[in-house]
């Protein structure tokens, strides 16, 4: 084949230079002879400038096959859990936290001054997968624990779970979280909300910060619609001192929980409308008393009534409805919750066997707030709040239990994530004692 093409090359060649000469100018034989040499000559290095050619080709295929030999080692390296490219863990580990100091100035009876750090939270969440992970908070409250009234604070696991979508649009948790209740309850970082104090019905009545120990099904539906559905511990009501019968202070938290009646959580939203959230939400359990649980071991003294006698089978029921709006710089927010507890709850007593019980087995909250924001920066509001833990009665120490509060103020956020607060609060109850004054605080988030 070779030498097929070096003749037909050559005798291209021969004919070529043949063709320029002039009819009258015919080369003589050793003019042939000589240009067939020249042509000779030409083709040699051709053919040594195409094996050249070759050459480098052949070099070329064998680094593009070794380079992406080597691209696909590397993509294995880092497609492994400990790899140092998107699989690392730490590209799927996040690390954040929140906290607040604030100052409290209110006067009533007697003045009260105090500046505190409140809390400070660190929170550590990692993404095992798309469809896996695990989210934490740990909280340090009031900045120091010790044994003496100075040091009232307290460590607390606020959250850990591990959260599975096991479906497009539809996840399930096991582990501590927040009760889907309310606003504040899952979304309570001091840059989310107005006011330097969370308001009084989502700490009372809903009492945020509500965790617990269980399972949730969370997912989306059409139209902008959402659910959330929980099986969890429920409160514990004691008798052993007057503050244990408020919901509030029978919150378990997570710690040796008893199970005997677990609490049942279910709430809807919508969301459709831009700028709109409504909510409902109701949480029911059979027996707030745990069956009356008496455990000597962790200090639990079950539920007595005013003779001494064993009290339990207290079912409750909690309801709650609320509304965020938010158009351009205005906005408003509402909410009302309510307790219905078995009446028998009227006849519990503290462990002096004094009366604790009695209108607790109506307990209600609502809360009305505009507010505006002038700039990027700058948000005032104006809240009113009502709050009734002694709703069912209005006789004995029951009675005047009702509290109104009107607080109006501030927020300045100095980044999205970091805002001053000033509010000043007028508050006031059926009893006439009035507890009025001005708050300070500092929040951030990261």
């Amino acid at each position: 084949m070779k030498r097929a093409i070096t003749t037909v090359m050559g005798s291209i060649c021969i004919f070529g230079s043949m063709a320029g000469l002039a009819a009258d100018d015919t080369p003589t034989v050793e003019e042939l002879w000589t240009i067939v040499q020249d042509q000779q000559a030409e083709l040699a290095q051709l053919k040594q400038e195409l094996e050249s050619s070759r050459r480098q080709s052949r070099t070329v295929e064998v680094q593009m096959l070794e380079n992406r030999q080597r691209i696909e080692a590397v993509g294995e390296v880092v497609d492994q859990p400990g790899g140092f490219g998107g699989g690392s863990w730490t590209n799927q580990t996040t690390i954040g936290g929140y906290g607040e100091m604030l100052y409290n100035d209110e006067t009533s009876s007697s003045s009260s001054k105090e500046l505190d750090v409140q809390r400070f939270v660190l929170f550590a969440s990692h993404e095992f997968n798309d469809n896996l992970r695990f989210f934490s908070e740990l909280e340090i409250e009031h900045s120091f624990i010790g044994d003496d009234a100075r040091s009232p604070g307290a460590v607390e696991l606020e959250q850990a779970y591990i959260e599975w979508d096991y479906a497009r649009n539809h996840s399930v948790l096991a582990g501590m979280h927040l009760v889907p209740m309310g606003i504040i309850n899952e979304t309570h970082e001091p840059n989310t909300f107005y006011g330097v104090e969370r308001n009084r019905i989502e700490s009372r009545i809903i009492p945020s910060t509500y965790r617990v120990n269980g399972i949730k099904f969370a997912g989306q539906l059409a139209s902008g619609f959402s659910y959330d559905l929980g099986i969890h511990e429920g409160l514990f009501f004691e008798s052993g001192n007057g503050g244990e019968l408020a919901i509030r202070d029978s919150r378990q938290s997570g710690a040796r929980a008893e199970m005997d009646n677990p609490a049942y959580t279910g709430r809807l939203r919508y969301t459709g409308v831009p700028g709109l959230e409504l909510g409902v939400s109701m949480q029911y359990q059979t027996d707030m008393t745990q069956n009356g649980s008496t455990r000597g071991n962790i200090g639990r003294d079950g539920v007595i009534d005013v003779m001494g006698n064993p009290v339990d089978g207290l079912s409750g029921l909690l309801s709650e409805a609320h509304v965020v709006y938010r158009t351009g710089a205005w906005g408003f927010t509402a909410l009302y919750a309510e307790w219905d507890i078995d009446g028998k709850i009227e006849n519990v007593a503290n462990s002096d066997l004094s009366n604790n019980g009695l209108g607790r087995d109506r307990q209600y909250g609502y809360y009305l707030q505009p507010s505006y924001q002038v700039n990027s920066k700058l948000g005032t509001f104006l809240r009113y709040e009502r709050t009734d833990e002694r709703a069912g009665s209005n006789s004995g120490a029951a009675k005047d239990s009702a509290t109104n509060r009107t607080i109006a103020g501030v927020n300045y956020w100095l980044a999205d994530n970091v805002v001053l607060k000033f509010d000043y609060q007028f508050e006031d109850d059926d009893a006439r004692r009035d507890l009025d004054g001005f708050n300070l605080g500092v929040g951030w988030q990261f």
